[in-house]
This record gives structure tokens, C-alpha cells and sequence, in this order.
């Protein structure tokens, strides 16, 4: 579905990611790891055409993205939770998923929720009506996710989206991503910090350092002394 190779990436003169290759399969969690200022947020902007690439190739569905806007993007059935969620806190919720509908196309926008964003976030359908900015970091994480999911997208890219969440939350939202993966064949690419939620729900990881994919494998195959090179502080 994803296929990324020789991607080079950077702010100004300033190189972040360099000669990176990786690959997120239809209907897979891929976990990518790795210690604070790694590079994962910047990688996770150049898949979304926030931030430029200067050199390499990003294959989507078979067709290279290169200088696509993030709004074409999105219409191509790529979604993007960023770090820190970026709700709309003076928005509903009800409001705040509409807008999730702005994705899509005209012609299958609607005015009604889909049932199956309220079967994965229960708590949304209890709060509907209540800003985001009442909401715990618990409940505006599975707002943004839900906002994310709302059109239905065939990739999803998700920026550290366990940061601060009680255990139930973690737990639930891991769920809910193996069940989209699975039934909807999503193809899902998930930045972590907690190890312990990357293996609980991923198929596959990477491991990022000093902006150079060092590892990757299933998860199954980690091994304690290749965490402890790579991602111990």
C-alpha cells in the first residue's frame, strides 16, 4: 500500500532522515520506534505533504505522491492524527467529527455520524454535544482518532497517540486499531513511544535513529538488547 524509499527529508539546510525505506502493507499495524528527535514526527509530516522531501520516492496505491497538497492527500484516503490531536476545542464533538467528513468527496459527505464511529468510541455518542475542550486527554484522543476515521481512509498515520492516556484508553484504542486493520484491510502506521502498546497491536516495526531506519522485523522477533541499543535513553 506504502512504500517509501531512499526518502531524504529535513528543515532548510538541516538534514532529518536520510536514504529511509520502509513499507506499510494493506491491512497491517506498523509500529515505528525510536528515541525523542529521531525524526519520526518529520517523517510522519512529508507523508502527509506537510513538509517537503528533497530527495527520494513516496509510493501510495501504486502512484508516486510528490509535491501532492495535504488536503489531496486526505481526499486520496490518507489520514493523519497528529501529536497533541489538534481538536477543535471550541468545537462539539458532534461538530468536531463533521468536519472529519470534509475528506470526502461532495457527493458522500452526510449530515449523520456513521453508527460504526460509536460502536469503536462509545463515550463519543454519550458526550455529542459537549465542546472538545471539556474532554479528558483520554476522550480527545478517541475524538481525533474517530475525526480521522470518519471518511473511512485507506491509510492512517498516527503521531504518538497513547502519549498520556490512562491504561483502559491505551487498551481500548489498541482494539480498535487491530479491528479497523483487520475487517476494513486498513493499512495503519503507528508512532510510538510505549513499546509495550506497539507490540500489543502491531504486525511489524522499525526502528528510527539519528533519521536512519536501523532495524525492523515482526514483532514477535524484538530482542531486549536491540530496545536497549536503540531506543534506551
Amino acid at each position: 500500500m506504502l512504500h517509501v524509499s531512499h526518502l531524504q527529508a529535513g528543515y532548510d539546510e538541516t538534514i532529518i532522515l536520510r536514504d529511509v525505506d520502509f513499507e506499510v502493507p494493506k491491512g497491517k499495524i506498523v509500529g515505528l520506534l525510536g528515541r525523542n528527535g529521531v525524526g519520526k514526527t518529520t517523517l510522519m509530516k512529508v507523508l502527509m505533504g506537510l513538509l517537503p522531501m528533497k530527495n527520494g520516492n513516496i509510493q501510495y496505491e501504486g502512484k508516486k505522491l510528490k509535491k501532492e497538497r495535504p488536503e489531496h492527500r486526505a481526499r486520496s484516503g490518507i489520514a493523519y492524527v497528529p501529536q497533541g490531536r489538534e481538536i477543535f476545542s471550541d468545537l462539539t464533538i458532534r461538530e468536531n467529527l463533521l468536519l472529519g467528513m470534509e475528506a470526502l468527496p461532495k457527493s458522500k459527505r452526510s449530515a449523520n455520524i456513521p453508527e460504526e464511529i460509536f460502536t469503536w468510541f462509545p463515550v463519543l455518542k454519550e458526550m455529542i454535544d459537549r465542546k472538545g475542550g471539556d474532554l479528558s486527554g483520554g476522550q480527545q484522543q478517541q475524538l481525533a482518532i474517530a475525526r480521522a476515521l470518519i471518511s473511512n481512509p485507506k491509510l492512517l498515520l498516527l503521531d504518538e497517540p497513547m502519549e498520556g492516556i490512562q491504561p483502559s484508553i491505551v487498551q481500548l484504542i489498541q482494539d480498535v486499531l487491530v479491528q479497523i486493520a483487520k475487517e476494513k484491510e486498513m493499512g495503519i502506521m503507528l508512532v510510538e513511544h510505549n513499546l509495550d502498546a506497539v507490540l500489543s497491536c502491531a504486525d511489524q516495526f522499525y526502528i528510527l535513529d539519528r533519521g536512519r531506519m536501523v532495524m525492523s522485523g515482526s514483532c514477535d522477533e524484538i530482542k531486549e538488547e536491540d530496545l536497549q541499543r536503540h531506543l534506551a535513553v
